[in-house]
C-alpha cells in the first residue's frame, strides 16, 4: 500500500528488526525481545509488516490468520507518529488484508491501562469480549477484542 503521504506498508525482513525493537522498547513495559521478532518472520501463520513513512519505519504489526479468524499479536507506532492517524490507517489495511485472506473476525489483547490504544480499538469498532486477569508483567489485566470484518 502506498498513498499520497509516502505511507507505505509492506512485509518486514531481518534488516527491519533492529528499528522495529527500538520502537518495541518505546512502547512497552514488557517489550518483546529481538528473537521473538525474529521467530515471527518465520511463523508459518504470522504476517510481520511494517509501515515506513517517507521511508522512515514508523510502526509495525504482527498478526495471525488461522482459518476464519484473525488475531494481532503485536501492533505499535513510534512515539513521535503517535496520534497523527497512522495507527488508524494501519489497523484498516490489516482489515481489509484479513477479509481477503478470509477471515470473518479479529481479535487483540490490550492493557486496560492503555488508554490511547483502547480508545483507538474502540474507534475502529473492536468491542470488548472479555478480561485476561493479570495477563502482562506488570499484573494488569488484559481486555479481550474483537471485531467482526464485514
Amino acid at each position: 500500500m502506498e498513498t499520497e503521504d509516502r505511507i507505505r506498508i509492506k512485509p518486514a525482513d531481518e534488516r527491519d528488526l533492529h528499528e522495529v525493537s527500538e520502537i518495541e522498547n518505546a512502547s512497552f513495559n514488557s517489550p518483546w525481545t529481538l528473537d521473538f521478532f525474529k521467530h515471527e518472520l518465520y511463523n508459518p501463520v504470522s504476517f510481520f509488516y511494517i509501515l515506513k513513512i517517507q521511508d522512515k519505519l514508523a510502526g509495525y504489526v504482527i498478526f495471525w490468520i488461522f482459518e476464519d479468524e484473525a488475531h494481532i499479536a503485536n501492533i505499535a507506532i513510534h512515539p513521535d507518529n503517535r496520534k497523527m492517524g497512522y495507527g488508524e490507517q494501519l489497523l484498516n489495511w490489516i482489515f481489509d488484508f484479513c477479509r481477503k485472506k478470509g477471515a470473518m473476525t479479529i481479535s487483540l489483547e490490550v492493557s486496560e491501562i492503555n488508554e490511547a490504544a483502547r480508545q483507538l480499538y474502540s474507534k475502529t469498532g473492536f468491542k470488548s469480549v472479555g478480561r485476561r486477569a493479570k495477563y502482562y508483567e506488570d499484573r494488569s489485566d488484559a481486555l479481550i477484542l474483537t471485531k467482526i470484518l464485514e
